[in-house]
């Protein structure tokens, strides 16, 4: 057994075999994968893997041969893009670039490349090659007898588009163009003729858009032009309006001059005012000592003569007394010149008053002459803002104007200039040789995807097979112990030749150096070490399902512990299909039925055989129910017999799907061996039989693997054993046969 991890299960056995642990792997441990394994599914599914070989193979010939030949002719375009601002004064938002973050330069050329593979390219193909009289468009015209020349026109034009194939070359501004057909004129005509169509449909657009455009342009410089005419107008009939000599210059409009002469003078006046009513002040405060009065020249003048005659006149009273003759002229000269004095004053202080009374007036009329004047002025400023509101109009006007102009200006040089953007940098070349079939390139990959193929069909096959084919897979999905493998015998083993026509279940009897006896007596010895308390006595052997060679097993296992010093006794359990009667050829009553029933003895039911020490036990005639019967007191106290007469005892029960009969003879037996075919019983089946066991309190010894092919086997474990064993042995084997080692067949050593 391998070194994995193990559950100890404890399971009750009989009254004579004490309780012991069975070790089995568990479900969480999956042996690594290893490219042996890989190779293992190659070789066990060979067949599928030839298959598909030798299918691929054979598709690829039959395809070779019968395909018609497909012509393929390239040639390669330059395509350089254009300047999208022409239109635009050389400079251009790309506001849908901004939003889908592609270039505007990638999205021309992605665009160029959908119109080369458009409809409307293969129509002016169609029409330029009058292909409507090729063969393949007429043959279309036959398939679709009813259908209008549009929808044949469409239906080719699809056809062409699926032989047309536009390749850019990477980081240039060459695109490849091919085309392929089985015609190889049609192959060579269509990549060359479609660059004029390119070219033909490129200026057909240009034109239309540039009509479109020029249409445009037209109507908008109609519109513009009825626009800045009213502007025009509206401008001059306000300023004729308004009477301005100019509405943007004040230093030649009347109005505004006049305003400023005017608040000059309002300045000066009020200047003026301020003086004389501060002279004016200055007087009625003081009088006659006013500085303005004192100052005065004449009045400075008479002053002085009034002073010095003053002096003069008292001088002389006091010398010549008041009564002399001159001082009474002097005295009235003195009263002349202060009288004068006086006149004079009251004359200036009257000039000062009435020069401060003009400067008032005068004050008060350019007063008002200002107010006028800035109310004028105020309506001028009104009536300017009008103005500049249709002179910003009329700019506006004048400069869309002028813009429309130079793009209608721009558009029709434009639109007489042909497109130069595309040329051909390889013209297309008749073919000589057909692109496809390529017969060596064919044969070459063939073997190649038939091996890709094979492989998976054998892994597919491999995945879709649920049957347990290893040991490994019977003990981690039954969770019991692998006993050993009996191996298949088919039409082309030499152990048919050396076992004749004798039956296989008397082969450890007949051939004991055989193969399969080898094999036998490994799982004879597996069951003897696989208690620790000793051999079991009784045991029964049953499978999942019917035909898996439970019957087999148990006729050469019996013969195998079949010996002088030990006694052993098969019993047929399989009441419904009882089989070991013919291996034995025994007739098959009195056999178990009778005596479980009370129709016969023990002694009557136990057959001798050829065999030494094997001692047979029938099923006998069909009872309505055997499972009755197995649970039944008397089939217990028959095994009880049994113990105390024989030293093994082999049961062949029925399966373990469908009846009960192994469970109810399970519950009375040492132990129990499981059959499984290999590459049969599917894991569904394997895993349904272990838990019905588990429910009938059976220790389980562990499984058989039966029916092994030897070419599915593989290697490690007991593969390897019996893959080999037959060369281990040969030498043996042909000396017990009679044969010599020199008349040995070269490949048999």
């Amino acid at each position: 057994m391998q070194n994995i991890d193990q559950t100890n299960l404890m399971v009750p056995a009989s009254p004579s075999m004490p309780l012991a642990p069975i070790g089995y792997p568990t479900d969480e441990f999956e042996p690594g994968s290893h490219l042996r394994d890989y190779w293992h599914v190659l070789v066990k599914r060979k067949w599928w893997f030839w298959g598909a070989v030798a299918g691929t193979v054979a598709i690829v010939l039959l395809v070779t041969f019968l395909m018609s030949p497909i012509y393929k002719v390239n040639t390669t375009l330059q395509i350089i893009m254009d300047n999208p601002s022409a239109l635009m004064g050389g400079q251009s938002t790309d506001p849908l670039g901004v939003l889908t973050g592609a270039s505007e330069m990638d999205r021309f050329y992605e665009t160029q490349y959908k119109i080369l593979q458009s409809p409307t390219i293969c129509f002016g193909l169609i029409e330029s090659l009058n292909l409507k009289e090729h063969p393949s468009y007429k043959q279309m015209e036959k398939d679709n007898p009813n259908s209008p020349p549009e929808v044949i026109k469409q239906k080719y034009t699809e056809y062409m588009l699926e032989n047309l194939k536009v390749e850019p070359v990477k980081n240039s501004y060459l695109v490849d163009v091919s085309y392929k057909s089985t015609d190889k004129k049609l192959a060579y005509e269509i990549p060359a003729a479609i660059q004029k169509e390119y070219l033909k449909l490129s200026m057909s657009t240009r034109q239309q858009s540039y009509s479109m455009l020029r249409e445009w342009l037209d109507k908008e410089l109609t519109r513009l032009g009825k626009n800045l005419e009213i502007s025009e107008q509206k401008v001059f009939d306000n300023g004729q309006k308004r009477d301005f000599l100019s509405m943007e210059a004040p230093e030649v409009n009347v109005t505004i001059q006049k305003y400023i002469e005017v608040s000059k003078l309002l300045t000066t006046a009020q200047a003026e005012k301020a003086q004389k009513e501060a002279q004016y002040r200055q007087i009625q405060e003081r009088g006659a000592d006013a500085p303005l009065i004192t100052n005065h020249a004449l009045i400075q003048q008479l002053r002085q003569q009034l002073i010095a005659l003053e002096a003069q006149v008292s001088g002389s009273s006091k010398i010549f007394g008041a009564n002399f003759p001159e001082h009474g002229a002097e005295t009235a000269k003195m009263k002349e010149l202060r009288q004068r004095l006086s006149q004079e004053v009251k004359r200036l202080e009257a000039s000062i008053r009435s020069d401060y009374e003009a400067a008032s007036r005068a004050e008060r009329l350019v007063q008002r002459e200002f107010d006028l004047q800035r109310a004028k002025v105020v309506d001028l400023q009104n009536d300017l803002v009008t103005h500049h509101v249709l002179k910003r109009d009329l700019q506006t006007n004048q400069t869309l104007y002028e813009a429309l102009l130079a793009r209608m200006k721009e558009a029709s040089v434009a639109s007489t200039m042909v497109a130069s953007n595309v040329s051909v940098i390889t013209q297309a070349e008749r073919p000589y040789m057909p692109w496809l079939p390529k017969p060596l390139l064919f044969l070459a990959l063939a073997p190649i995807l038939g091996s890709i193929f094979g492989v998976a069909a054998a892994f597919f096959m491999e995945y879709l097979d649920s049957s347990i084919k290893t040991t490994e897979e019977l003990e981690r999905i039954c969770h019991i112990p692998s006993l050993g493998i009996v191996p298949m015998i088919t039409a082309k083993s030499k152990e048919l030749d050396k076992i004749g026509s004798d039956p296989v279940g008397l082969i450890p009897y007949k051939h004991p150096m055989s193969m399969l006896s080898e094999a036998i007596f490994h799982i004879r010895s597996s069951i003897m070490l696989s208690v620790s308390e000793g051999p079991p006595q009784v045991i029964v052997v049953t499978s999942a399902n019917p035909e898996e060679g439970k019957s087999t097993v148990s006729s050469n296992l019996a013969i195998a512990m079949a010996s002088p010093e030990r006694k052993c006794l098969l019993v047929d359990c399989d009441l419904r299909k009882p089989t070991v009667h013919r291996v034995f050829s025994l007739p098959l009553t009195p056999g178990l039925t009778n005596y479980l029933t009370g129709a016969a003895t023990l002694e009557e039911i136990i057959q001798p055989t050829d065999i030494p020490n094997l001692y047979i036990v029938t099923a006998g005639p069909t009872p309505p129910n055997p499972n009755e019967l197995f649970n039944s007191k008397a089939f217990k106290n028959l095994i009880e017999q049994f113990r105390k007469e024989f030293h093994n005892i082999i049961m062949d029960s029925p399966p373990i799907i469908g009846f009960a009969d192994s469970r109810s003879i399970a519950a009375n037996v040492d132990g129990l061996i499981m059959v499984v075919k290999h590459h049969s019983t599917n894991r569904e089946a394997g895993r349904l039989a272990m838990q019905m066991l588990s429910q009938s309190n059976c220790r389980i010894l562990g499984g058989i693997l039966t029916m092994a092919r030897k070419d599915h086997l593989g290697y490690g474990g007991y593969y390897g054993y019996y893959q080999n064993y037959h060369k281990y042995y040969k030498s043996y084997h042909d000396a017990a046969e009679g044969k010599s080692q020199e008349e040995a067949k070269p490949g048999e050593q």
